[in-house]
């Protein structure tokens, strides 16, 4: 009576481990794309929040006044803060007793390969002086 071996050879083995590993490796190659994704978008979101605390404080807690402020959030995030004259359709502000200004705040962080940046932007109405310095 022959006796014939039952089980898998050494090739069906070798084949089977080759497909695990590129399967592990396909799959571990997503799951890091995904978590880089994650922390994108996490400083992003932060970015964002960060723009619109400084675009609310800008005539509110600082003067709206034409011209350029800049500075540093903290270690990762810095900030440019915009304020121009807006006059485009708009009426005669000597009738209006109001100025409009667009607000833009932009804040940058350097990202692995490349410098990454959120702008907000928005109309702000301020009244206007009157001639004398009087209110």
């Amino acid at each position: 009576m022959s006796r014939r071996q039952s089980g898998f050879s050494l090739l069906e083995v070798l084949v089977a481990f080759a497909i695990l590993s590129v399967s592990l490796g396909v799959l571990l190659q997503i799951f890091a794309t995904g978590l880089r994704n994650a922390g994108v978008s996490e400083d992003y979101t932060r970015a964002t929040l960060y723009a619109e605390s400084i675009l609310a404080a800008i005539g509110r807690e600082a003067p709206l006044t034409e011209g350029v402020r800049d500075g540093p959030i903290n270690d990762q995030f810095s900030w440019r803060g915009t304020v121009d004259a807006y006059a485009e359709n708009m009426p005669d502000p000597e009738k209006t007793r109001v100025r409009a200004y667009r607000v833009r705040v932009e804040v940058f962080w350097q990202g692995l390969l490349q410098t990454r940046s959120v702008a907000l932007e928005t109309l702000r109405l301020a009244p206007l002086e009157p001639p004398d310095g009087r209110r």
